[in-house]
């Protein structure tokens, strides 16, 4: 038989498609004939009916269900060749199908008969071995049948006797598990009384005693049950596991009372400790737990934990209020497990008083005498084997163990306990290991308190510690007075510390500051100009801020804008140039910061006065030692050698402004008298400095503008023009000497001028005086410039009194002179016209008033210049050459 195409390649053909002869295979003749007469039939047929009783066809037939005569009558010839060529390739298919499904699973087939018959013969196996086991077992004798009772009683006693002995087995069975689970809840004592609890059971399987015969019964534990045995070797371990682990629980932080004394208990049921001995135990794994907690907070980084280090090493910044925060827990933590390990000694060993007993004296009453409703005792005390084995999952299987097992008690020597040297000895140690953890926390504190920055955090922790002392339970005042001294010891160090540091960078800061300054001013850059020449600092008018000229920017940045600019404003009135500014305010912003710390310990509600005036000597002994190293940087630096004098003029401003301006060492609360002291070094140094300056400024001036001329010209005998004002060469010393004095500060203050301005002068006209009696000859210009000098004098009346009295003195040795209230009249009335140009030596208000008091006198405080109808200049501009001197009559106007 040919291979045909499957029923899906069929299916999806037309009926003129299926009679092709390329897809007709293994067909006759008259076959081929009669596809080829269909196809002419259908050829004549009009194409639309074909299509459509094809598609009919399709659609209404079902080939599973054909009646022949229907089809015949219905349909052409065709339709019915198309059916019968659907129906034959359907079957082609199925036989196709057949044929593979036969190919495929004749394997498994195979398989499965061989596996059928294995299985036959096994079962045959069996029944073989079973029917041999049968005849081996007939074949042994039978035991003798233990002898029974014949009552019904005795059978009863049996089966109560085997139920007991099932209730033994199934606890030690059990018991494992148990204290497995007892163990991973920390329940030591339960654990403990189990594993005793067994270990009786054990014995009382392994032994006959008068309540219960396993003999008597027909029962050999030991060898029917080996079991037994073999469990008890696997319970045995846990003694020495249950006394570790409850060792190591004394170290828990956050165990209770309770739970530490049953785990005492424990150690004393598993390892027959005296009582007295678990308080030293006790102890000892305390200070281990102190150790660890000590260790754990060490383990970090001072301001961060050790995961937060960077590669580089460096810590990254955090607030300082996680620094503070983390303080207090390291702190906290440390002095809990101090105030817990003696809170719990106390409640488990001592008498508090004579109606409430030691923690541990209840609990073995009540293991001797449980009762219902016990009073002052933690759950984890109350314990008795009835109550343990009502906690066990199996609890009603255990209830048929004998009543001797059940009311079972461990023994305990309570007599110790009793011992009156006990509360002495208890006193003694807690005093001891109190003084040790002292110790060590005085060390771990300091370090966990050194990341805090300011006095205000370190009062802060320190508030926190002694409001959790105050709180603390079962800590004795004697106790509390010790921890308290410790807060206040360690917190005393560290502010005492953070001022230190907060000293030396003060210190460091001004000396970074000097030297910086002083190196600029040296080199003489550009833009020092400022601190070189205060009046024009003083005349430099401050950008105005944005935020003031337009509407752009909101209220608050507009009042911060305006703030800062007003403090512009306040540091050009009072003098303060950039590089003093800089210095003044380093000191002024380190004191202001200190000194707020210090407000804030004095306002502490816990602070407390005695530690309050340590700390304030203490610091106030190292705040006048860095205000004695000021003053020793400040001499130092103005001592160096500066041909301009811009530093000695620089450092001696800074001595000024301390001196007298500066509130900086009330800031840094120094005691009155060294204040004192250091406001008179500093005047000390300022004058030093000033004279310096005035010494140099002087010979310079007076070698400039006097030295190498001709002092003073004589006026030929019988000349009848007197000069009208003192000599160009005096009028321009005194115009150097006043821009001069500019360079030391400008200032409207009268004790500043009084101590500065005047000393000038006065040397000045000292030196001139000096050179008038060496070279000056009797001539009216000479007496003319010391008439000039005078007024000047008088000026600072009553201070000057002594140099007008050398200046009179000067002149009286001269002779043949004009009338001396002429010259004065006329040296006044010169000085009012000069009194603008020379401001810097004239005091900032008149000593004496006035007669008139108007406009013009307030501005011009040594009077308004008469009026004349001829300008003659107040200084000689340009001299008149010898040429054009006869254009010029004697007592002419110039117009």
């Amino acid at each position: 038989m040919s291979r045909r195409a499957s029923s899906g390649s069929i299916a999806l053909l037309n009926p003129a498609q299926s009679n092709r002869p390329n897809g007709a295979t293994g067909s006759t003749g008259p076959s081929r004939r009669s596809s080829h007469t269909a196809e002419t039939l259908q050829a004549r047929r009009p194409p639309a009916r074909t299509a459509s009783s094809s598609h009919k066809l399709d659609n209404s037939i079902n080939l599973n269900d054909i009646d022949p005569d229907e089809l015949f009558t219905k349909h052409t010839v065709a339709e019915i060749r198309m059916v019968q060529n659907r129906l034959r390739a359907e079957a082609d298919a199925k036989q196709e199908e057949l044929r593979l499904m036969v190919g495929e699973r004749y394997r498994d087939l195979l398989e499965a008969s061989t596996s059928i018959l294995n299985l036959a013969k096994s079962s045959k196996h069996v029944l073989e071995a079973l029917e041999e086991m049968r005849e081996t077992v007939r074949s042994i004798d039978p035991l003798p049948a233990p002898r029974r009772a014949a009552t019904g009683e005795g059978e009863l006693a049996h089966l109560q006797a085997l139920q007991s002995l099932s209730a033994h087995v199934k606890l030690l069975l059990d018991a494992p598990e148990h204290l497995w689970r007892l163990m991973e809840r920390k329940v030591y004592l339960n654990a403990a009384w189990l594993f005793l609890l067994a270990r009786v059971v054990h014995r009382a399987l392994s032994q006959d005693d008068e309540e219960q015969s396993w003999h008597a019964y027909g029962i050999d534990v030991a060898d029917h049950l080996p079991l037994v045995r073999r469990q008890w070797d696997s319970i045995t371990p846990f003694r020495s596991q249950i006394s570790h682990r409850a060792t190591l629980f004394l170290r828990e932080v956050n165990a209770t009372p309770g739970q530490v004394c049953a785990t005492l208990l424990t150690l004393h049921l598993l390892e027959s400790r005296p009582l007295p001995e678990t308080l030293s135990m006790y102890l000892a794994q305390r200070t281990k737990a102190l150790s660890t907690v000590l260790a754990r907070n060490a383990s970090t980084p001072a301001n961060g934990n050790a995961s937060d280090t960077k590669p580089n090493g460096k810590t990254p910044h955090r607030p300082r209020k996680v620094v503070v925060r983390e303080a207090k827990r390291r702190t906290l933590a440390a002095l809990d497990v101090v105030s817990c390990t003696v809170h719990t000694a106390r409640l488990v060993f001592a008498d508090t008083s004579d109606q409430q007993q030691p923690m541990m004296k209840q609990a073995l009453q009540f293991f001797q005498a449980p009762s219902e409703t016990p009073t002052h005792l933690p759950p984890e005390l109350q314990l008795s084997t009835q109550i343990l084995l009502s906690t066990l999952p199996s609890s009603s299987q255990l209830l048929l163990l004998p009543q001797s097992i059940r009311a079972y008690k461990p023994y305990v020597d309570g007599a110790s306990l009793a011992d009156p040297n006990l509360q002495a000895q208890l006193q003694d140690r807690l005093g001891g290991w109190l003084t040790k953890a002292v110790q060590e926390l005085r060390g771990a504190m300091s370090d966990w308190i050194a990341p805090l920055e300011s006095v205000r955090e370190v009062w802060e922790v320190r508030a926190s510690l002694l409001e959790w002392l105050k709180g603390a339970e079962g800590i004795r005042p004697a106790e509390q007075q010790e921890l308290g001294s410790l807060i206040d010891s360690v917190a005393l160090e560290q502010a005492a510390a953070v001022w230190k540091t907060a000293l030396h960078r003060l210190e460091t800061s001004f000396q970074e500051a000097i030297s910086k300054a002083a190196d600029e001013l040296t080199k003489g850059h550009d833009k020092q100009t400022l601190d070189t020449q205060p009046a024009e600092y003083l005349l430099q008018a401050p950008p105005i801020p944005s935020g003031l000229q337009t509407s752009a920017h909101s209220a608050t940045t507009a009042a911060v804008q305006f703030s800062k600019y007003r403090s512009i404003l306040r540091q050009q009135l009072e003098g303060r140039t950039p590089l003093l500014n800089s210095a003044l305010s380093t000191l002024e912003r380190h004191a202001a910061d200190i000194r707020e710390d210090i407000a804030v310990m004095q306002k502490s509600s816990s602070s407390n006065s005695d530690v309050a005036d340590r700390l304030s000597r203490s610091y106030r002994s190292d705040a006048e030692d860095v205000c004695q190293n000021l003053c020793q940087v400040l001499e130092r630096v103005g001592n160096q050698q500066d041909s301009m004098l811009r530093v000695p003029l620089y450092v001696a401003r800074i001595a000024r402004e301390l001196a007298s301006a500066s509130d900086f060492f009330q800031k840094l609360s120094c005691s009155e008298a060294a204040e004192e002291g250091f406001r008179g070094q500093l005047n000390t140094l300022t004058t030093k400095l000033v004279q310096r300056w005035q010494e140099e400024t002087i010979s310079r001036v007076f070698q400039k503008h006097l030295g190498d001329r001709q002092l003073f010209r004589v006026l030929p005998i019988g000349n009848v023009n007197i000069p009208a004002r003192p000599s160009a060469e005096l009028t321009d010393a005194l115009l150097s000497l006043s821009s001069e004095i500019q360079s030391i500060g400008v200032s409207l203050d009268d004790d500043i001028r009084q101590t500065q301005v005047y000393p000038t002068l006065q040397r000045f006209v000292h030196t001139f005086l000096d050179a008038v009696a060496e070279n000056c000859p009797p001539s009216t210009q000479c007496l003319w410039d010391l008439s000039f000098l005078r007024q000047l004098a008088a000026s600072w009346e009553p201070t000057a009194r002594a140099l007008l009295e050398q200046i009179d003195a000067t002149v009286t040795k001269l002779r043949d002179m004009p009338s001396q209230t002429d010259l004065d009249a006329s040296a006044q009335e010169y000085l009012a016209k000069t009194q603008v140009l020379l401001a810097a030596l004239l005091p900032s208000r008149p000593t004496h008033a006035t007669a008139k008091a108007d406009k013009t006198s307030s501005l011009l405080l040594f009077g308004s210049p008469a009026a004349e109808q001829g300008f003659e200049p107040a200084l000689q501009l340009v001299k008149p050459p010898p040429r054009f001197g006869l254009l010029l009559v004697g007592g002419a106007a110039l117009k």
